[in-house]
């Protein structure tokens, strides 16, 4: 069945593009989940199923949009109003409860676990489990997503393929089970490191106090996206890193380290390296953030983002933490907010120049993802400090080659921005 309303859907390889939501009847869900969970039947729990030895029950919904007058990039499930219910006669017949989401337009099959833990004291009536386009669209791409949001959420996003990396974690009988402390500690009313979540009524919460970036700091990057080109070309960008070696010259995402590239060039220029260095330090226990600053001894981030996502994607969890275990302790993202023209609607230049330039035979490579150029819309300076913690999203994104999933990353949701905003540039 088709939605009435025209808005953001994702397409199996993770692009966003418009079009009316898709619901599938209960056969069709049934249908779906047994072509891709293992040993899929039914009894008095409904769809039910076992995985090396470990039972489990699935409540299953349809992920459509929120509704008008919400954003389009907002999903949700209706949450049932027999949920409560179901989790006790899944528990009292030996069987984990899954609250899961369905999501299926046109190729695109998603899965989206909502902690049903989470939910499960919910009032029924009215009452929904959120996700976001950009969260189905990373699953989409790197098979797996995972986020702790703001309000304490669990939500789990992820390919047909990747159904047995959700089983094993859910079960704990894969090793990156261990990685569930930091989810586990925010469920439980604190953020790694012990600082507060928020609760869902923002008014509840006062807001922190402005953040203590030093003023010449700040004019350093006030002085920067003043004076740079507003507008990106994507085959100039990369010839001017070849030109020079830079040392990420052949990133396929280059706008991010085009940034990079042209303000380290700002840096040198300006004889501005002893109030921002770069010192990214990738080796097991360092530092893994772009800039330090010498004068404060703190530490920052350089990030591109897209215009129509929906959070900044940020560092290892642990290592921001780190960082601002101490009260006056900060970190610094320095966002560059633009928007895209995509390569394939120009006649793929930029990517057959990238192809050429790596000696790459299929000249097509990356086609689907290559930016053509992009424009600067804003600028913003972000302070991560402890009194703001809180309203920080956990997320781990994809696995690794060896099949392991990542570690978790902070995220900074979009809706949350003002929480952490201590500068903004709009051009």
């Amino acid at each position: 069945m088709q939605g009435n309303v025209i808005v953001e859907q994702v397409e199996a390889d993770g692009e966003v593009v418009r079009g009316r939501d898709t619901s599938l009847s209960r056969k069709e869900l049934f249908q779906k989940i047994k072509c891709h969970f293992p040993n899929i039947g039914q009894d008095s729990t409904g769809i039910c199923g076992e995985y090396m030895g470990k039972r489990y029950a699935i409540r299953a919904k349809n992920v459509t949009y929120l509704g008008i007058p919400h954003d389009h990039y907002k999903k949700r499930i209706q949450i049932p109003g027999d949920l409560q219910e179901f989790y006790r006669n899944a528990l009292a017949n030996g069987r984990t409860p899954i609250l899961l989401g369905v999501y299926s337009q046109g190729d695109a099959t998603l899965f989206c676990d909502f902690n049903i833990v989470d939910f499960v004291k919910k009032k029924a009536n009215n009452s929904s489990a959120h996700v976001y386009t950009t969260d189905l669209s990373a699953a989409a791409v790197d098979g797996f997503f995972q986020k702790r949001d703001y309000f304490g959420n669990k939500i789990t996003v992820f390919r047909p393929d990747m159904v047995q990396v959700f089983l094993g974690q859910l079960f704990g009988i894969s090793d990156d089970a261990a990685l569930d402390d930091v989810f586990h500690a925010m469920a439980g009313g604190m953020a790694s490191g012990g600082y507060d979540t928020v609760s869902e009524d923002e008014d509840d919460v006062p807001k922190p106090p402005a953040g203590g970036m030093p003023a010449e700091l700040l004019e350093v990057f006030l002085g920067y996206f003043r004076s740079v080109d507003k507008v990106w070309m994507g085959k100039e960008c990369y010839q001017k890193m070849i030109a020079d070696q830079y040392r990420n010259k052949f990133q396929p995402e280059w706008a991010g380290f085009y940034l990079e590239y042209d303000f380290e060039k700002y840096l040198k220029k300006h004889a501005l390296e002893h109030l921002v260095a770069f010192a990214q330090d990738k080796k097991k226990g360092g530092i893994d953030l772009d800039l330090e600053f010498p004068t404060i001894k703190a530490y920052g981030d350089l990030k591109a983002h897209s215009c129509h996502s929906r959070g900044i994607q940020g560092n290892d969890w642990d290592t921001v933490m780190k960082l601002i275990e101490t009260k006056d302790s900060h970190v610094y993202y320095i966002v560059c907010e633009h928007s895209t023209q995509k390569d394939q609607d120009r006649g793929y230049e930029v990517t057959e120049f990238w192809n050429r330039a790596q000696n790459k035979r299929n000249l097509r490579s990356y086609a689907s993802r290559m930016k053509h150029s992009v424009t600067l819309e804003k600028m913003y300076i972000l302070d991560i400090n402890q009194d703001n913690a809180g309203y920080l999203t956990v997320f781990r994104q994809g696995v690794n080659s060896n099949g392991k999933l990542r570690k978790p990353k902070i995220m900074i949701e979009q809706d949350q921005l003002s929480h952490f905003a201590i500068a903004k540039l709009e051009f």
